[in-house]
């Protein structure tokens, strides 16, 4: 598993390209998903948006942004 951090610096979540597993734990609360490959999964947080995608069977590709509050 492979961690994904955001623009920040923080770990967004965990992932792995090659089966599309991706976790994010935070405060006790866990969300997984299976992706496919062109599928996204979002995580928020503290005005922090992160896109995780997963564009092949072996990479991921990240785009972390701040959002207006």
């Amino acid at each position: 598993m492979e961690e994904i951090r955001d623009c920040l610096g923080r770990l967004a979540c965990r992932g792995n390209a090659a089966t599309g597993y991706v976790s994010s734990l935070y405060k006790g609360h866990r969300t997984t998903a299976y992706l496919s490959v062109g599928e996204t999964f979002t995580v928020e947080r503290d005005n922090t948006r992160t896109v995780v995608t997963r564009i092949t069977t072996s990479a991921f590709k990240v785009h972390s942004y701040k959002i207006a509050a």
